[in-house]
């Protein structure tokens, strides 16, 4: 089954419509942001942007196109917990070195987003929220450096990651990039990028809006290159969303938590989005006996189409006792 199946929210809407609401819904899907354009072809303010010498090999093709200078986008945003998120207008964000402005293609809504709403999780306020991003490089940032540039070039579809790996710390050199020092030094505990400043301004007032990872629901956001992955052109932009937070998390839990083989028997509690991605995972990697366990009969009743070869209602059976059954071949 595609991936469009794990995404599993209460409203999906447009947030750029021909009538935009200033109000918007704490549930909903932001999806092509075909909103306008800021951008020209192959030069920025009359000059080229991540120009090279007649010498260098990588060239910036005419075709290419770069956020020109001034402009505006539009985004929502974080004010204070339970109150309503509301569209405003920013001025565009400029990526430093070593990031990349992408044009959002999409944003999801994780609950992660809501629970910053509610106030369950403190974060600086006011923030642009929304971290499930697939988008089209538009810019690179001054003195990116050319390895950088070659591998995301203007106008590469990519898919971005919450956690967004600064490359360089301790942890980050260890490949251990979900402990980045500075993601979680400087973004999640100031809302800002790794120099200690957002990239996000109000158009009008100019006042600085803090960003919750890149702060995706927009239809511009600026991402740490180490950030992003090219995403092929066989996957499509929005069921794509999702794959740098539900998808990677379940991978991370498949993969190196529980380090599935094929032939393993597997127990998945609760298949909501990453529940339902480690299903999918688990099969891949070939596990025989893969157990979907909920409370919910019509996440089980899916739960089948992304390979549960059992499923369990812990509401009405023990489900330790029912995974002996179903795994009885193996001695516990």
């Amino acid at each position: 089954m595609g991936l469009s199946h794990l995404i599993q929210r209460s409203i999906t809407k447009k947030l750029f419509s021909s009538k935009p609401s200033n109000i918007l819904p704490s549930s909903w899907f932001l999806t092509d942001t075909t909103g306008k354009s800021f951008y020209h072809s192959g030069v920025s303010n009359g000059a080229k942007i991540n120009s090279f010498d007649d010498t260098d090999s990588l060239k910036i093709s005419k075709s290419s196109y770069h956020v020109s200078s001034g402009g505006f986008m539009r985004g929502v945003v974080f004010w204070e917990p339970n109150k309503p998120v509301t569209i405003e207008e920013f001025q565009m964000p400029r990526p430093k070195a070593g990031e990349v402005l992408i044009k959002t293609k999409a944003c999801g809504v994780c609950h992660s987003d809501l629970h910053v709403i509610k106030g369950e999780i403190p974060f600086a306020s006011p923030c642009a929220i929304g971290h499930e991003i697939t988008g089209e490089v538009v810019e690179h940032g001054e003195l990116t450096d050319r390895k950088t540039i070659e591998r995301f070039p203007v106008g590469s579809r990519v898919v971005g990651a919450f956690i967004m790996p600064c490359g360089n710390c301790f942890y980050c050199s260890k490949g251990h990039d979900d402990l980045c020092e500075d993601f979680f030094a400087y973004n999640r505990s100031k809302g800002t990028l790794y120099d200690g400043e957002t990239r996000l301004f109000l158009r009008n007032s100019g006042k600085p809006v803090f960003m919750y990872s890149m702060g995706g629901l927009a239809e511009y956001c600026v991402v740490p290159a180490h950030g992003l992955t090219i995403l092929p052109n066989s996957l499509p932009y929005t069921e794509s969303a999702i794959l740098g937070c539900a998808v990677f998390t379940a991978y991370g839990a498949m993969a190196h938590a529980a380090q599935v083989r094929p032939g393993d028997s597997v127990a998945v509690i609760g298949v909501g989005g990453v529940g339902s991605s480690c299903l999918q995972i688990a099969r891949a990697f070939g596990a025989s006996d893969i157990i979907a366990v909920d409370v919910q009969d019509e996440k089980l009743q899916k739960a089948k189409t992304f390979g549960a070869t059992a499923t369990i209602n812990s509401k009405i059976e023990d489900p330790i006792e029912r995974i002996k059954v179903c795994t009885s071949s193996f001695s516990f």
